[in-house]
């Protein structure tokens, strides 16, 4: 796929002119975790979390916005310091890049246009309802490894952005599509017509290893610096409740770890 950058929105968190200065990147087309408003501004619980970490380590952040499968190549390549965008903490990418503790958790769940796939109620009913169905993921994300590994007999398509996942689901390309389960009621809201829900068990850590030991910001593999001061702040940020209260205003519920 192409890893170009998107339309940009810049968002500058509100800091002392002698901050320091960090490029931060994310892929704003993952609502409620990030998106862009009517207004060309890049908003949701990533974009929060991120100005509360840019404002506790004292940091201006210059934000970009760039297509998600292009996010770790870019930061190997130095073009980002931080990059802040529902990303699963996973051993494989760990290879690559360096990770901040955790600051939230995101299960996932299938979904589809409509309720063709009626009650599934177990990991081995997924299986034989998904055996030969297309199912949509985001290129690059931990979805396409885990589809490809508990279900086998899926078609996997990849796509650059959720945005197309659910344009392809309402017209009938895709049988089905994985993501956190938090994204599909803000892309339902968002694409009424989509007539989107979700079907069958919700999946987690605990039989998926795929999805990860939760959500956190990646570095630089030898940025352990920055790494500290992160850590400090997130830490901080969990324990006076203002994360767990981010996430009450985007998700409904506390995804803190």
């Amino acid at each position: 796929m192409l890893k170009h950058l998107l339309a940009a929105a810049a968002v500058v968190a509100a800091i002392p002119a002698s901050a320091d200065t960090l490029r931060v990147a994310t892929s704003a087309d993952y609502p409620p975790w990030e998106s862009v408003n009517s207004a060309g501004e890049m908003i949701g619980f990533d974009i929060e979390v991120g100005q509360a970490i840019c404002a506790k380590i004292k940091a201006e952040c210059i934000w970009t916005n760039q297509a998600y499968d292009g996010l770790l190549p870019a930061l190997e390549a130095g073009q980002y310091d931080m990059i802040i965008s529902a990303v699963s903490i996973t051993d494989e990418r760990k290879e690559r890049i360096g990770f901040s503790s955790a600051y939230a958790q995101a299960p996932a769940s299938f979904g589809a246009s409509g309720n063709g796939f009626g009650d599934i109620a177990d990991r081995p009913g997924l299986q034989a309802a998904l055996a030969g169905k297309a199912v949509g993921v985001q290129g690059s994300s931990i979805f396409e490894g885990l589809v490809g590994n508990h279900f086998p007999d899926a078609i996997i398509k990849t796509y650059e952005r959720a945005d197309q996942i659910v344009a392809d689901l309402a017209i009938g390309r895709l049988d089905a599509a994985l993501m956190e389960t938090t994204s599909w009621a803000s892309m339902s809201e968002a694409n009424a017509g989509a007539n989107l829900s979700t079907f069958g068990p919700q999946l987690d850590f605990s039989e998926y290893s795929e999805l990860g030991e939760g959500i956190g910001l990646g570095f630089s593999k030898d940025d352990s610096d920055l790494k500290n001061r992160v850590d400090e702040a997130i830490a901080e940020l969990l324990a006076d409740g203002t994360i767990a209260g981010i996430s009450q205003t985007w998700f409904g519920f506390d995804a803190t770890p």
